[in-house]
């Protein structure tokens, strides 16, 4: 199990995980939603860096989130 802090604005909630859950699991996690009042329009940043949706973050990573921009229509 492992323990991660997810970050949306300036709210935080920490998640417990079991070993192989993806960013995008976490993520797409309803309680996650709710508590931090994100839609499934965001990305997610370890360090500032962009990660991808099936990366499996490490115990004690900080997860944040941001809305994605939105794209022209083509």
């Amino acid at each position: 199990m492992k323990n991660i802090t997810v970050k949306y604005g300036s709210e935080m909630h920490t998640v417990t995980i079991g070993s192989g859950a993806t960013i995008g699991q976490i993520i797409k996690d309803c309680t996650c939603k709710v508590v931090l009042g994100y839609g499934d329009n965001v990305k997610a940043l370890v360090s500032g860096v962009e990660q991808s949706l099936d990366s499996i973050p490490s115990d004690g990573t900080t997860i944040s989130l941001e809305t994605k921009a939105n794209q022209k229509a083509k």
